[in-house]
């Protein structure tokens, strides 16, 4: 009923604390997505990478959370998440980082 009416409702924090499978759903094929490298980095993320191997770049502000400029091989210190990104998952609760192939397998079963 709540879907029907805020169609949003679904990746909210308050509904994530209480029922994790609503988001899981909506976000599973996302998720196993990034693991598969359904989706590649583009030109740009190169041309950061290429940026860093020649000493110029400092920092990468990043808004997107799919990580693809890891797929690049930059320096993870290099980029800032501005909303968190996949390729680095932590438990919501208590903060315990979790391998992101170890998260995917989960995502896969559950």
């Amino acid at each position: 009923r709540m879907m029907q009416a805020d169609p949003v409702h679904v990746v909210t924090k308050e509904m994530f604390f209480q029922n994790q499978f609503p988001y899981m759903e909506v976000r599973r094929p996302f998720i196993l997505g990034v693991q598969s490298q359904q989706w590649k980095a583009t030109l740009s993320h190169w041309f950061m990478k290429f940026l860093e191997e020649e000493g110029l770049l400092k920092r990468v502000f990043t808004q997107n959370i799919d990580g693809l400029d890891y797929q690049t091989g930059i320096q993870r210190r290099r980029v800032t998440n501005v909303h968190g990104s996949i390729a680095n998952v932590s438990c919501e609760g208590c903060g315990r980082e979790v391998p992101f192939d170890v998260f995917c397998e989960k995502v896969r079963r559950q």
